[in-house]
């Protein structure tokens, strides 16, 4: 019995010392680099490179662009994803179950993909919708430029408010009615009940889902790379890339990245210390089902109404744009049937050496770095909430782990990928897939153990005692007692993981070779050669996608999300 605990601690904690390893390394390398200089060959310490930051008026021009739109990002797809949840779950609107599941569905496509799509849609001259406008009803669109500032926050909210529309299903579905119900006896109205009772109920919910969406928004750097750096308007994660790959100034952009982890870290941890005082919802007993309110025909029609805006602009109005330039030879904004042609998916998929490489490498991360990180958040999401079972003391590190783990579920893909590059720099890994799939795994680690963790969370750890007191061993208690409870949710962050890691842009562009590229790396390097070329990657990109969406809405890996 000692040897099989033995085993077992040493076995978790090579897991979990990975796990950690994976993230800490690339954020102490940052560290090191930002601090780090060199005197007569000799390396020193020095707080120039953040003296030099904060004196470059591009700096200020980033940060004030990056915190409008993340602000303005947070707001607005709190009021979307509130009031989509809230229809969903708490009213009678027709088809609310299927509508449930497809208001997840941007969520699982590529922010990029929609950035670039809505280009094609918006732009000043050859824009699918301002042509269309233009010539039919001879009415301008100049007014919605999509290449600025208020762009790049309209294609975020978009893809940003599956994340508020998931984090409040849960809360909505399962607080107590009772209380809306005995405002509303004692003659409260609806507005009256909404804002009174329900919104301070969700006030965790809401601000958890604020703090992540907003650390998302100001870090990501697929949109403004396709919005913003066109025109020259600079945000955070765009001007980290530049001075990485335009200038080589790879100190100031360590620099630039350690601000980012530290305001990530202090927005997280002092947000956590806020709610733990405040009290939790009340949670009714089980088979409860709040009452769903009842909307008149002029409620449902507008609900109707917002929900197929929502979708038509986040996934329909795109993937138009996409099979419209993927069959033209030229883009000018019109599509004119008789030149269609299906060359450029022939070319693509047969003479295009970098667009076929691309498809493979994304696969063979997506395959590889899903489950490497599912092994690995099993071994995370077991510390988190069994590591007092190792011993008979308390698992010391645990709180260490949860706090490393906290600000990195939002932290910018493009500082793990500088973290990384500092890293490998003069090693036989530099500008390998090998370190793509490290970097890509540590970027999106925490999200998989956050899902396996709560997912053990809600197994009873006496099932595992009763099991050990029987006589099985600990891999005979994992392999029939917690395994089988915890498939769901592994083949749900396996999904995820390999869904996300076809997509991302921000961590392999600064850490890819020639050879190395991904899909989304292929479109961004392509994107100033051939539109069409682009369109097909994206098509191909978002039909990987879509399938995953499909697979985790109708298999039961999606059994923590009730959409009803």
């Amino acid at each position: 019995m000692d040897g099989d605990r033995s085993a077992r601690k040493w076995l978790l904690a090579a897991g979990v010392a990975t796990g950690v390893a994976l993230i800490a390394g690339p954020l102490l390398a940052t560290l090191t680099r930002s601090l780090l200089v060199w005197t007569n060959d000799a390396p020193g310490l020095s707080l120039g490179d953040f003296g030099d930051l904060f004196a470059d008026p591009r700096f200020r021009d980033g940060v004030v662009n990056s915190l409008i739109a993340g602000a303005a990002t947070t707001a607005l797809s709190l009021i979307l994803g509130f009031t989509l949840a809230f229809l969903v779950v708490r009213t009678d609107m027709p088809g609310r179950r299927w509508l449930g599941r497809a208001n997840v569905l941007p969520f699982f496509l590529s922010p990029y993909v929609g950035a670039i799509a809505w280009t094609w849609l918006l732009a000043p001259h050859d824009g699918l919708l301002t042509t269309h406008a233009r010539d039919t009803y001879h009415i301008s669109l100049a007014w919605l430029e999509i290449y600025s500032v208020p762009g790049v926050i309209f294609v975020l909210t978009l893809f940003h408010t599956p994340i508020v529309y998931m984090l409040l299903i849960p809360p909505l579905r399962d607080m107590d009615a009772a209380f809306e119900d005995t405002a509303r006896v004692h003659g409260a109205t609806f507005w009256y009940t909404l804002r009174h009772i329900t919104l301070p109920m969700m006030w965790p919910a809401l601000s958890a889902a604020a703090v992540i969406v907003f650390i998302a928004s100001i870090g990501l750097f697929d949109v403004p790379a396709a919005l913003g750096a066109p025109r020259g308007i600079r945000f955070i994660p765009t001007e980290i890339y530049a001075m990485v790959r335009n200038t080589s100034d790879t100190g100031r952009a360590a620099a630039f990245a350690v601000l980012v982890i530290v305001a990530a870290l202090a927005l997280t941890l002092s947000h956590r210390r806020y709610l733990a005082g405040w009290p939790m919802p009340s949670i009714p007993g089980k088979g409860y089902r709040p009452r769903l309110a009842r909307l008149s025909w002029p409620a449902r029609i507008a609900a109707l109404a917002l929900e197929a805006a929502y979708l038509t602009a986040s996934v329909l109005l795109p993937l138009m744009a996409l099979l419209l330039v993927s069959i033209s030879r030229h883009w000018t904004g019109r599509l004119e049937w008789r030149t269609a042609t299906f060359a450029n998916f022939e070319y693509i998929l047969t003479n295009h050496e970098l667009a076929r490489a691309a498809i493979a490498n994304s696969l063979l991360l997506a395959v590889l770095g899903a489950t490497i990180g599912a092994v690995l958040a099993i071994a995370l999401g077991y510390s988190q909430t069994r590591g007092n079972s190792l011993t008979h003391d308390k698992w010391r590190h645990r709180a260490w782990t949860e706090i490393l783990l906290a600000p990195s579920y939002g932290m910018p893909g493009i500082v793990f990928g500088l973290g990384f590059l500092l890293m490998a720099v003069r090693t036989p890994i530099y500008g390998t897939l090998g370190i793509i799939l490290i970097a890509c795994i540590a970027r999106f680690l925490p999200l998989a153990s956050c899902l396996v963790a709560a997912r053990l969370r809600e197994i009873n750890p006496d099932l595992e005692q009763i099991a050990r007191t029987s006589g099985a061993s600990w891999d005979q208690t994992i392999r029939h007692i917690v395994g089988p409870l915890l498939r769901r949710s592994l083949v749900g962050a396996w999904l995820l993981l390999f869904a996300f890691l076809i997509r991302e842009l921000g961590t392999p562009v600064l850490l890819y070779a020639r050879g190395n590229e991904t899909i989304s790396v292929a479109m961004m390097v392509l994107s100033d050669r051939n539109v069409g070329f682009v369109a097909v990657l994206a098509i191909m990109q978002m039909a990987m996608l879509l399938l995953v969406f499909l697979i985790f809405t109708l298999s039961r890996a999606n059994s923590t999300l009730r959409f009803s």
